[in-house]
């Protein structure tokens, strides 16, 4: 097989108007989009619409083929569909409708909808009651009120605020155990439909102990009189998360 050569096309731009930092960004994008980097060469920019002219060597060309044609057809991994997302929030953001071309065919590989897709649902941000839970890995501030950052896991909760009453409390716990913070939250559906606090305001919260249900149960066995002295009592407790518990009648 013969090394296979693709355009990438830009409508938005010329040779004479595609700002060199920008080249760059695209370039990168699609290195990762087409993969096999070491095999994989830019050529030129073609004139009339920007066209990103690059080659696949022969070796992995098969590979690189197998690999658009999965994003074309929709069997892309989460990984893959981030990188062509990426490069198609590129488009948009330069107001600009691309296309992947094999050079000799002349067929579009992948288009790239760009400034033409469709526009996201926005939904107005809202406040209600909620909770939310974390480590305390910031807390202070100069003005009235005190903010903290809270983090659970890859998930970072900022923009929370609060009384210096509730800081000086929420203070010896920093970088300590987990804790559930209640209040009144502003929250905003993003593009992706995952939710964002605006602002967090805390009105009390909890320390969370750190132990799992047998440990619980332990201690709870200790108290007199409870129902729980059974070694059965995990297996029972476990039936009802599970929905297996009897209707109680």
């Amino acid at each position: 097989m013969k090394p296979v050569e693709y355009v990438f096309t830009i409508d938005a731009f010329t040779p004479d108007t595609l700002p060199m930092g920008r080249l760059a960004e695209y370039l990168l994008a699609l290195s990762k989009l087409i993969g096999h980097r070491d095999h994989t060469h830019f050529v030129k920019v073609e004139r009339g619409s920007a066209r990103l002219v690059h080659k696949v060597d022969a070796v992995d060309a098969p590979k690189v083929e197998a690999r658009l044609d999965s994003i074309r057809g929709g069997r892309a991994g989460p990984d893959l569909e981030a990188v062509r997302r990426n490069l198609d929030d590129l488009l948009a953001n330069d107001n600009a409708v691309g296309s992947l071309i094999e050079q000799h065919s002349g067929k579009v590989v992948i288009p790239f909808q760009g400034r033409n897709r469709p526009k996201p649902i926005t939904f107005p941000a809202f406040r209600e009651a909620a909770t939310i839970q974390g480590q305390i890995v910031r807390i202070g501030g100069r003005d009235s009120t005190a903010h903290a950052i809270l983090q659970d896991g890859d998930i970072t909760h900022s923009n929370i605020n609060m009384s210096r009453e509730i800081a000086k409390d929420l203070a010896p716990l920093l970088y300590g155990p987990f804790v559930r913070l209640h209040g009144i939250g502003s929250f905003e559906r993003q593009s992706d439909g995952k939710w964002k606090i605006i602002d967090f305001k805390v009105d009390r919260f909890q320390k969370l102990i750190d132990q799992d249900v047998s440990e619980t149960l332990a201690e709870i066995r200790l108290i007199q009189g409870n129902d729980l002295m059974s070694d059965d009592a995990y297996s029972a407790s476990r039936s009802f998360t599970s929905g297996d518990a009897g209707d109680g009648a």
